[in-house]
């Protein structure tokens, strides 16, 4: 007999996230219970290789809680396609890309999500109007946001990363393009359908240390101009053709 699609697919990427992966899974469980009882819903941990316990601690509640689904990747293959790897394995009606293991971004803002949802909006960005981080990240960050959508081909919101919801027409899509090296928010943004925003306070990290290193921030920076602006191609195009001139010469 054939199951029911859950009305919500929420995925949560982890790699090392031992202290918070149970937090983030109770976290969710209260706020659907309180918030929204009777939709019904899955929770994917979509772990990335973790070399602590995190996948330990994920089968003790997988166990109890049938909502639950846990995805190991064998190797590392980074936060971006590990991501994009679990959309495929949703099946809910509308999907949250990215519910953080260290909650910076708030399962509580996900009902709101959904009732834009509801409203008729095929997607729902999340937009930190308000960042708990230093000056010169938070700047960095302001300053990134506003060059990639001056040069974006696509209209990106300023602000906005994956934690958001896709309607299920949506995430088919992006699965059907079968990128490479995904550069999620500029893919979602090139979709063109119906959309709304919702906005809210980014948190601190309350456990453990983030896995986003300076070179980690600085590839996917390099990942989302490239994905979604010609302007790098052309410069690149550019250059080839004036030192294949000059060798000419």
């Amino acid at each position: 007999m054939k199951t029911e699609s859950p009305q919500l697919s929420i995925i949560t990427p982890c790699f090392n996230e031992e202290e918070s992966v149970l937090k983030c899974f109770e976290s969710l469980r209260d706020v659907m219970a309180k918030e929204l009882p009777g939709v019904t819903y899955e929770h994917i941990f979509a772990d990335n290789s973790s070399t602590d316990s995190t996948v330990e601690v994920i089968k003790s509640f997988l166990k109890s809680d049938p909502r639950i689904k846990l995805i190991v990747n064998s190797k590392n293959i980074g936060a971006p396609r590990n991501i994009y790897r679990a959309l495929s394995r949703t099946t809910g009606l509308a999907v949250i890309p990215m519910l953080p293991a260290d909650l910076q971004d708030p399962a509580e803002v996900i009902p709101d999500f959904y009732r834009e949802w509801q409203a008729g909006s095929l997607i729902v960005f999340g937009q930190r109007i308000q960042r708990q981080e230093n000056f010169i990240m938070r700047s960095l960050r302001g300053l990134y946001y506003r060059i990639i959508k001056k040069l974006a081909s696509s209209d990106i919101p300023i602000n906005a990363g994956e934690f958001m919801l896709i309607d299920r027409k949506v995430v088919d899509l992006l699965v059907d393009m079968n990128e490479s090296n995904p550069y999620l928010r500029g893919l979602i943004a090139q979709v063109g359908v119906k959309s709304s925003f919702v906005n809210y306070r980014w948190g601190k990290r309350e456990f453990g240390k983030s896995k986003a290193t300076p070179f980690v921030l600085i590839d996917t920076a390099i990942n989302g101009l490239v994905s979604t602006s010609r302007l790098p191609a052309r410069i690149a195009l550019l250059s080839g053709f004036m030192f294949s001139l000059v060798g000419i010469l």
